[in-house]
């Protein structure tokens, strides 16, 4: 066993005391509404760090360790590409905004206010099923990462009964059982509140343990063992991997593109969506995640680096053969790539600072597994099974309804890590799942929030086509391995671009043949404005707006004095890493770049990462206790509304409706 009785201690102590933290919001989930999105009165911290927490879980930095460890640092200046995505949907509020304004609970009940009921039943059945079987694996990357970082046996015995029973099967239960009662004891405000708590642990935990790993793996070491990686496969010099096969630039590329078409589709962490107190609060949540995430991603990045240099560097030839013991022990190939960092780790890291890494991750894997449960079980009660009712239920049956769902995600994902057996790397089954819903749903969504003219029609087919497409590329690879002796020529990414351009072109063409049989959808209606606008989410005009270019970027009478320095901070620091971009790959094209030159850039890139998320751990850790006192306040005094289930109270005209002449689009 890899942890000391030190390092449980701490695993101890800090699951016993989130528990308790829990319990005190069981007391402010009253309504549906509550259970669903935290009545939307969360603020920007608390979205912040819980949504970050909810949305990586331990399965997230398990891939990322697969692609830094078999790739190396380029990847990361690939991933610079996209910086602008992320600023330009941030300050623009692209999608996220429109989608506040519906006031919807879920996807699919905008869904059904722009297109219609049984087109939400339909989209609610694609996603769900999408949903749960992305969601399988979840639990078994996560035990096994806790069984081979800890260092625990393959089966176990209680004393007094004459049985061994499964180390896996019974982490698994066990990690599942505590996000299962997280998230059921009050719905997205239990799931927030702890995930915060969990957050500012995780942060602090990282700071440590970067640091430490840091200190303990000179960079030097790290660059010799970089190194040692072929010429056109280099693991310092991104201009030089032409033989990279999954991890290039092409992944990235169809990244940026994607990141455009499917944002907000995927509906994991969709509680959160709907749980900001205004649309502003949401936008300011998106634009310091960039500080709360900065010591998440620096581990993801560190440790597998490490982790390599420890393999190859002469100096640690004790905790290398360690390691190759212990992952000698794993038969499954794509399992031992996967655990090859956790385990390094294992036998690596010291007293102490291995306890907080395993706290860290078991925290991970609860916060991810509560959202994922969360989301899953509530859209197939609010959008599969609600809809078919006439009448509604009472806040206490619905909630009750809910509950049950999500319990039945959490056996579904259970048995599915159980039985499953895992032919790719993590990254490609995401892909591959993910296109089932977001091949389709991306022109959905977009189309319906932006255009007018999209109808109901073009909708059906969109997700249809998507969806064959991510069935068939969730089968392709087994197929054509069993029949051709070799891996389907396509990865996931690959089909999952394929799928989105393909929708993409099929959403417009149906939209304009069929466009002519309906009215142009009232979005001023479905977006609450003009007329329709919500007194109490009335815009507050904050200071008064003199520069023209602030508008320009997105920042607007809405942003106080420091909700200006920060968005300012975000345009400042993402677009100098873009423009460091663009001026180094025009360098490297004119005069070139050496080897030597690459390793002292990833140099300074980690140690910026490391100073500066250090003093944004404190302050976001004093941000989200400040926002988790504000919930609780607010729900004490919030006047809910029975009818604020998820119902849609006007449903949309499905009867065509023929025009003289074509609508102005």
């Amino acid at each position: 066993m890899n942890l000391t009785w030190i390092d449980w201690t701490i695993v101890l102590v800090a699951v016993v005391s989130l528990r308790f933290v829990s319990l005190s919001a069981r007391a402010h989930c009253k309504s549906v509404a509550d259970f669903l999105s935290a009545n939307r009165t969360a603020g920007r911290y608390l979205l912040t760090i819980s949504g970050s927490m909810g949305g990586i879980g331990v399965i997230s930095f398990v891939a990322l360790f697969e692609v830094y460890y078999s790739a190396g640092l380029p990847p990361v200046w690939w991933g610079l590409m996209m910086v602008p995505i992320g600023v330009i949907t941030i300050l623009t509020g692209y999608v996220y905004w429109r989608f506040r304004e519906t006031r919807a609970l879920t996807m699919a009940q905008f869904l059904e206010m722009r297109y219609s009921r049984r087109f939400r039943i339909f989209a609610g059945i694609i996603c769900w099923i999408c949903g749960i079987l992305n969601f399988g694996i979840f639990p078994a990357v996560a035990a096994r990462f806790i069984i081979y970082f800890c260092g625990l046996p393959d089966t176990f015995s209680l004393p007094g009964i004459p049985i061994h029973f499964s180390t896996f099967a019974s982490v698994m239960a066990l990690d599942l059982g505590m996000a299962l009662m997280f998230v059921n004891m009050g719905g997205q405000i239990s799931v927030m509140v702890t995930e915060c708590v969990q957050g500012i642990f995780s942060n602090i935990a990282f700071v440590l343990i970067i640091g430490c790993v840091l200190y303990m793996v000179p960079w030097t070491h790290m660059v010799q063992a970089l190194s040692t990686a072929p010429a056109e496969a280099s693991m310092l010099h991104p201009y030089h991997t032409g033989q990279v096969k999954d991890f290039n630039i092409w992944f990235y590329l169809i990244g940026v593109a994607s990141s455009f078409y499917t944002y907000m589709s995927w509906q994991g962490g969709q509680g959160f969506y709907s749980s900001a107190r205004t649309p502003h609060e949401q936008q300011m949540a998106g634009i310091i995640s960039i500080w709360r995430n900065m010591p998440i991603l620096l581990l993801a990045l560190v440790l597998p680096v490490a982790a390599f240099a420890i393999m190859r560097v002469p100096d640690f030839a004790v905790q290398k053969a360690a390691a190759d013991g212990a992952l000698s022990t794993i038969s499954n190939d794509y399992i031992r790539t996967q655990m090859t960092v956790p385990v390094i780790m294992g036998t690596f890291l010291p007293i102490g600072i291995k306890g907080l890494l395993a706290t860290a991750m078991i925290f991970f894997s609860f916060t991810c597994h509560d959202t994922y449960m969360h989301s899953w079980g509530s859209i197939f009660i609010q959008d599969v099974v609600m809809p078919f009712r006439k009448n509604p239920l009472n806040p206490r049956q619905h909630i009750r309804l809910l509950r049950w769902s999500i319990a039945f995600v959490a056996f579904f994902a259970f048995f599915f890590s159980l039985l499953y057996p895992e032919t790719q790397q993590i990254l490609m089954f995401f892909a591959i799942t993910g296109t089932v819903w977001l091949g389709g749903s991306g022109a959905v969504i977009v189309g319906g929030l932006y255009w007018k003219r999209g109808t109901t029609e073009a909708a059906y087919a969109a997700v249809i086509w998507g969806a064959v497409l991510g069935v068939s590329g969730l089968f392709a690879n087994q197929i054509w391995t069993y029949f051709c002796g070799k891996p389907f020529p396509i990865n996931g990414q690959w089909l999952m671009f394929l799928a989105m351009v393909s929708s993409l072109g099929i959403y417009v063409l149906i939209s304009l043949l069929t466009g002519r049989k309906h009215r142009d959808a009232n979005l001023e209606k479905i977006l609450h404005r003009g007329q329709y606008a919500v007194a109490s989410e009335a815009v507050e005009v904050k200071q008064p707006l003199r520069s023209a270019w602030l508008r320009i970027v997105g920042i607007t009478e809405q942003f106080s004095f420091t909700d200006k320095f920060l968005a300012i901070s975000l345009i400042v620091w993402n677009f100098g890493w873009f423009f460091a971009f663009l001026i180094i790959t025009g360098i490297h094209f004119t005069i070139g770049t050496s080897m030597e030159w690459w390793a002292k850039f990833w140099h300074v890139y980690i140690i910026m990462q490391f100073l500066i998320g250090v003093p944004a751990t404190i302050w976001l850790t004093i941000g989200g206790i400040v926002d988790i006192k504000a919930l609780f306040k607010t729900l004490e005094t919030t006047v809910r509304d029975p009818s604020d289930d998820g119902r849609v109270m006007h449903e949309p005209e499905e009867a065509p409706q023929p025009t003289d002449a074509p609508s102005d689009s």
